[in-house]
């Protein structure tokens, strides 16, 4: 359900799209139920009778930290929690609450919904833009096997259709596992970085190799290429990739 600027501005994004429970889902519970304010009890058995209390409390407790929900203590170790209002520091009634927002909120439909989740958004964006490498790879790889295989025939199904197939199943492959497991899959520090380009300089040398031994180019300006492109490429990586690359070093 969309909900109203006052809540949406401050509402924190879950990085998990599939987790048990979402703050963003705490927070359409409590905005949807025809009353102000909640126990933690009643919150939990409107959400999923299979959540357990601490979770919901743990996705309240987040939401406080966000000045969205706000509490009121009472005796015997009573809380109360409702929407924190911008203009009121008491709970919203339902009526006040449908003056305030009659004009603000508009139906929507569940996947244009999820697709519009802010999470989502950056995983497409990011991953597409990945994809970049897949395709490449897939352009490079496969007339190279295709040349070598006599299992393989050439033909316009397999010269366009495998580098295709490649880049849709990887980028597939990854937007799912980032949505499912709530996984970024990016180096997060410069030794991390180190490794990934370490691996590449090898894998490049894999196919020096390849080039020179099974599809008989000449040895010395196959190597004399690679060992002029790795040297550029550490020369960029020193002065240019680490220098702007905010990763922190792990110790």
């Amino acid at each position: 359900m969309a909900l109203p600027p006052w809540i949406a501005e401050k509402l924190p994004q879950d990085k998990r799209v599939n987790t048990k429970l979402t703050r963003r889902h705490v927070v359409e519970t409590m905005y949807r139920a025809d009353r102000p304010f909640f126990s933690l009890q009643q919150i939990q058995q409107q959400i999923k009778p299979d959540v357990s209390k601490v979770t919901v409390r743990n996705r309240l407790t987040e939401l406080e930290e966000h000045g969205v929900v706000t509490t009121e203590s009472f005796a015997d170790s009573l809380t109360l929690y409702y929407l924190n209002h911008p203009e009121s520091e008491w709970p919203l009634s339902p009526e006040g609450k449908q003056a305030l927002t009659a004009d603000e909120t508009t139906p929507t439909h569940p996947l244009r919904e999820f697709l519009d989740h802010p999470r989502v958004r950056s995983i497409f964006r990011e991953e597409l833009l990945r994809s970049i490498g897949w395709a490449a790879l897939g352009i490079v790889g496969w007339p190279i096997l295709l040349s070598e295989s006599p299992q393989l025939p050439v033909s316009i199904w397999t010269v366009f259709g495998l580098p295709v197939l490649t880049w849709a199943t990887l980028t597939v492959a990854m937007i799912s596992v980032r949505l499912l497991t709530g996984s970024d899959l990016q180096v997060q520090s410069q030794e991390g970085l180190h490794v990934v380009s370490l691996c590449g300089i090898i894998l490049a040398g894999f196919w020096v190799a390849f080039a020179i031994f099974i599809l008989n180019l000449p040895p010395l300006p196959t190597v004399g290429v690679y060992l002029l492109a790795t040297a550029s490429y550490l020369i960029i990586y020193k002065r240019i990739v680490l220098p702007e690359t905010d990763l922190p070093i792990t110790t």
